[in-house]
């Protein structure tokens, strides 16, 4: 193996528990009316992970509690110029990612979404500067599950897919699409989705370092009963 390319929402970035952050300050801001664990609750359950558009999101709260539609621009402004500033990273990101690059992994990212919003998430949690390539759908015109993408990514850092892992946390635009390019797939385990059909799955990131050490070695055996018996 020689490359790790991730996924970002649900995969390094603990989506729910930033946007509960974020809904939580936001509610103060605006002073909302209606009770702030309910909002919170129902912006989380609209936002279907980060598969739903915020203008549709916001544009749902507002005509359910009869707010009006300069608040859902403010709300909608306020979430596009601050999401980002409440970024909750999962356990263990840059330990991980660390030791992949001490290692001599080569490392990527593609991601579904705005370039501006996942640059900003990126920045955030101060991980840009492990990744050789960054895939974002909106600034590449295609996005998840578009095999194009990862065959994109392929091309740009020279990869052949066997010799890549993809790391995401969706069962059909990360997980299947990936293994359709011949990608292998490891799953980040999420309360979300019940299951996937992954090469390997973990429930924290720095799983991913055991798996690479245990196929590693397998893959080393593997050559010595080769030689042994030529």
């Amino acid at each position: 193996m020689k490359a790790i390319l991730f996924d970002l929402d649900g995969t390094l970035l603990d989506r729910q528990s930033t946007l509960k952050a974020f809904c939580i300050a936001q509610h103060a801001k605006f002073d909302l009316s209606m009770n702030r664990e309910l909002n919170c609750d129902r912006i989380i359950e609209l936002d279907e992970n980060g598969y739903i558009r915020k203008e549709q999101v916001y544009s749902q709260i507002v005509q359910e509690n009869n707010w009006s539609n300069q608040l859902k621009n403010d709300l909608f402004d306020d979430y596009m110029h601050h999401f980002h500033e409440f970024c909750v990273p999962y356990k263990g990101l840059h330990e991980t990612l660390k030791e992949l690059e001490r290692q001599k992994y080569v490392i990527g990212l593609i991601t579904n979404g705005r370039h501006e919003g996942q640059r900003a998430s990126i920045q955030a949690l101060r991980i840009e500067s492990y990744f050789q390539v960054v895939l974002i759908s909106e600034s590449e015109g295609i996005s998840k599950p578009n095999p194009l993408i990862f065959q994109r990514a392929l091309s740009q850092l020279n990869l052949q897919p066997d010799e890549t892992f993809y790391v995401g946390d969706h069962p059909i635009n990360d997980i299947e699409a990936a293994k359709k390019v011949g990608l292998l797939t490891i799953w980040k385990k999420n309360d979300v989705y019940k299951q996937a059909n992954a090469d390997e799955e973990i429930h924290e990131l720095n799983e991913i370092l055991s798996i690479l050490n245990r196929r590693e070695n397998n893959e080393l055996h593997t050559k010595h009963e080769k030689n042994d018996r030529e």
